[in-house]
């Protein structure tokens, strides 16, 4: 597993519920402080906007921001005080910082915010991720389910002054006004663990929330987390009294900005790779992949297509990836115990070396994004379009070929296209492969180093028994067994190397299907012997 600086400070029943999309993050006014701003200005947090305000109020005695919101509104209008505001929080100008960023990274189906700005929408399409912002309750009915991130904005924002929770009366109004959002809240918390990020115990925000869960829940609500830096023991005591555990996160209160940034990034990785252990591989294959380490070379080529062609892709396009020495895998491949989409297939894409995508539906466009997201400019992405389908602008300069409306029609030139792509990814696939057993190694990534060796015997195993025209053979070999059996029958290896190999497997089976530990000896010994296997059949 990858060495982390900041998960070991998140409790493992929160790791748990975020894997398992049980965690509901709540963002308040202190988050947006990590925005960028014009040079010369601040970002108010809660507190500090009432400040502002009260100043513009003669005579006026500051007691709390509620307060002074309130008494604004009452002197100078409703509409005098949201300008006002949209002026002091920079709402023209602002715009979301790393943190934001590394936040709208994390595959989130679901996030809450009173916030009133828009950092977070803008945050999500600079990552290239669809956001769907829901401000009115009848938007609650409609299901965006994989689709992008839905940001329910509880306080309602700038845009939408009627509905925007910002003064006594509205707060005070805000159960009988919107009880459809109040108890879409309730449920929501009933299930969800609540992680709120830029929040103080005097947040009018917080207090309301959690006086919602109070209220509606009592003594069966879960555990809140709050993330912190260098927050004092008087400060945790105050969370951990009203039952918010607080994750505190060391460091200088001046980078508050960089450490959410490197936090955020850790728990997108950390989320990726623990995934997998909530979730059943249904193929041999997949599992052997995932059981290498992020960051490693892999043979993994990730299909998003609609499930009204997957027939015709495992039937005509499936063989040419195998044939190349990649593992085509699809979602359909993947039962998580969890339900977020998002997270599984970002955590698959974020493994996968190739990605295809046939854009045809709202779904696979969007997975297209997360892989563009990721591939970042180095051409291991396809995308495919029907005639039908119109090429989103901002895709226009991506690789893309064209397909019928019907794939089986003209399906010759369509496959020859793709036996080319893959032809081409094979011979830089196969160069870097070749390698990656011994990097493993010294890097002292023990299994993952048995499990590369194997793959590339089975890659070079195959390729030297397919194109070898003195072996007879009756049926297209794709599993080690059947390519081990044929390489005896034709000599190609003895029958000691046989079953030194077929013993070797079980330890690499081993590896993959459990947690088995093997040492640097047992790793340098398998890894060195199959490659002396290897040179002895590039040789013959």
């Amino acid at each position: 597993m990858k060495k982390y600086k900041y998960i070991s400070k998140f409790p493992k029943p929160f790791l748990e519920d975020m894997v398992n999309n049980r965690c509901i993050p709540i963002i308040g006014a202190g988050f947006s402080k990590n925005a960028v701003i014009p040079i010369g200005s601040k970002m108010l947090d809660w507190n500090e906007l009432g400040k502002a305000v009260s100043d513009l109020i003669p005579d006026f005695s500051y007691n709390n921001a509620l307060d002074a919101l309130s008494a604004y509104s009452h002197e100078f209008s409703r509409t005098n005080l949201i300008e006002k505001i949209s002026e002091l929080l920079l709402v023209e100008s602002i715009k979301p910082g790393e943190a934001h960023k590394a936040f709208c990274n994390l595959p989130f189906e679901l996030v809450v915010t009173t916030n009133f700005e828009f950092l977070l929408e803008h945050g999500y399409s600079s990552v290239d991720k669809f956001c769907r912002p829901i401000i009115e309750e009848d938007q609650l009915s409609i299901s965006s389910r994989n689709q992008g991130v839905s940001l329910l904005k509880l306080h309602g924002d700038i845009n939408h002054p009627k509905r925007l929770v910002i003064t006594e009366e509205d707060y005070d109004r805000f159960l009988s006004n919107y009880p459809m959002l109040s108890t879409f809240l309730s449920n929501l918390l009933i299930t969800k663990t609540p992680l709120f990020i830029g929040y103080s115990l005097d947040d009018n925000d917080f207090r309301q929330i959690w006086q919602l869960i109070n209220d509606r829940l009592g003594s069966l609500k879960r555990q809140a987390y709050t993330i912190m830096v260098d927050c004092s023991q008087h400060e945790i005591a105050r969370f951990e009294r009203r039952n918010v555990k607080v994750i505190n996160i060391k460091g200088d209160k001046n980078e508050y900005s960089s450490i959410l940034k490197d936090v955020f990034s850790e728990l997108k990785s950390y989320w990726s790779e623990e995934i997998f252990n909530y979730t059943t591989v249904t193929t041999e294959d997949t599992l052997s992949e995932l059981a290498l380490p992020q960051g490693t070379n892999n043979r993994i080529c990730f299909f998003s297509i609609p499930l009204s062609l997957l027939s015709f892709y495992k039937k005509f396009i499936f063989p040419i990836a195998k044939s190349y020495g990649f593992v085509p895998v699809t979602a359909e491949d993947f039962v998580s115990s969890g339900d977020n989409w998002t997270a599984s297939i970002s955590a698959i894409i974020e493994r996968a070396e190739l990605v295809v995508v046939d854009v045809s539906t709202p779904n696979t466009q969007y997975e297209l994004s997360l892989a563009l997201a990721k591939d970042n400019g180095k051409g291991n992405v396809l995308a495919i379009s029907d005639e039908l389908t119109k090429i989103p602008n901002e895709l226009l300069n991506i690789q893309y070929i064209k397909r019928d409306y019907n794939p089986l029609e003209n399906s010759d030139e369509f496959i020859v296209i793709f036996e080319e792509w893959f032809r081409n990814k094979g011979e830089i696939f196969k160069s870097t492969l070749k390698e990656e057993p011994k990097r493993l190694l010294l890097k002292k990534e023990y299994r993952a180093a048995v499990i590369s060796v194997f793959t590339l015997f089975e890659i070079k195993l195959k390729e030297y028994v397919m194109n070898n025209a003195n072996i007879k053979i009756t049926k297209r070999p794709f599993n080690l067994n059947q390519l081990l059996n044929i390489s005896v029958e034709n000599y190609l290896i003895t029958k000691d190397e046989y079953y030194k190999i077929r013993e070797w497997n079980m330890k690499r089976n081993h590896i993959v299907h459990t947690n088995e530990t093997i040492n640097h000896n047992q790793a340098k010994s398998i890894v060195n012997e199959i490659f002396k296997i290897i040179n002895k059949i590039e040789n013959n």
